[in-house]
C-alpha cells in the first residue's frame, strides 16, 4: 500500500486532475473492456469491489482521474 500511496503523491506532482465527464467517460470504456477486473490485487494487496485494468495493473478509479494517463490499449 505504500508503494501506491508513494506513487500517487509523485504523481500529484507531475500531472493535472482529469474533467469529471472525462473521468465517467473513461471508466464507462473500461467497464466495457474485456480486460477489466472486478477486485483489484497486486502482490499481497486485494480490494474487492475496486476494479483494476488487467494490462497495466492500475486500479481504474485511480488511473482515469489523470489528465496525462492513457489506455494501455489505446481506448482514451
Amino acid at each position: 500500500m505504500w508503494f501506491t500511496n508513494l506513487f500517487g503523491w509523485a504523481k500529484n506532482i507531475s500531472s493535472e486532475l482529469a474533467s469529471y465527464q472525462k473521468k465517467l467517460d473513461r471508466l464507462d470504456i473500461c467497464n466495457g473492456c474485456t480486460n477489466k477486473k472486478d477486485n483489484f490485487k497486486f502482490l499481497f494487496i486485494k480490494k474487492k469491489g475496486v476494479p483494476q485494468c488487467g494490462i497495466c495493473k492500475c486500479a481504474l478509479i485511480d488511473k482515469t482521474i489523470w489528465e496525462d494517463e492513457q489506455c494501455p490499449k489505446g481506448k482514451w
